[in-house]
């Protein structure tokens, strides 16, 4: 493309952009002047205490870790968080924030899993913010018998495991049991 045709369509973008700037700041302008008059006509019959800045800008470095998150065959990411205490509404917003960083970050739906162990008392699985409700699914292991899962280990010999036998090994700790839960977790771990 010629350097002048280039320059041409630079500047037409440029224009454009400047009046999308200059109609969304009138608009906002607008709207804080006749906030409650302008809520009104668009049929929301609420009253309107203030405007309130909305160039929030807020600068922040932290790191977000997911427990997991696989990609799967079917285009979607499954986010696996792991609880052991009640699920509380913070949890939950954070694993919203989690998972809407996942998406920007990938472009995919994400869904959330959370595996919660046999202490879990509380087991929330959505908050509802405004008109938006976030939902997670939710595994509890509370029904597992960790005993019977290291019996069959046992019974089955170590040099026989598969890795589909190493996996409810690993969780054992979440499930409910008999035993102490220490005891159960470190019994685990030795095979």
């Amino acid at each position: 493309m010629p350097l002048e045709t280039e320059e041409i369509l630079q500047e037409d973008n440029k224009r454009r952009e400047g009046l999308t700037q200059a109609e969304d700041l009138a608009l906002k302008s607008a709207a804080a002047y006749f906030g409650d008059e302008m809520v009104r006509w668009l049929g929301i019959h609420e009253i309107v205490l203030r405007a309130v800045p909305t160039e929030l800008v807020e600068l922040e470095t932290r790191h977000m870790y997911e427990d997991f998150l696989y990609e799967m065959e079917n285009g979607v990411y499954y986010h696996f968080e792991f609880e052991s205490d009640s699920i509380t509404e913070s949890d939950l917003r954070r694993f919203r924030e989690y998972e809407a960083s996942t998406v920007r970050i990938y472009e995919a739906p994400v869904v959330t899993f959370v595996i919660c162990s046999s202490k879990v008392k509380i087991l929330r699985d959505r908050i509802t913010d405004g008109i938006n409700t976030y939902r997670v699914r939710l595994i509890r292991l509370k029904d597992e018998d960790a005993d019977r899962v290291l019996e069959q280990i046992q019974k089955k010999g170590v040099r026989s495991l598969t890795r589909d036998d190493i996996i409810p090994l690993l969780l054992s700790p979440l499930m409910g049991e008999r035993e102490s839960r220490r005891r159960g977790f470190l019994k685990g771990f030795a095979y």
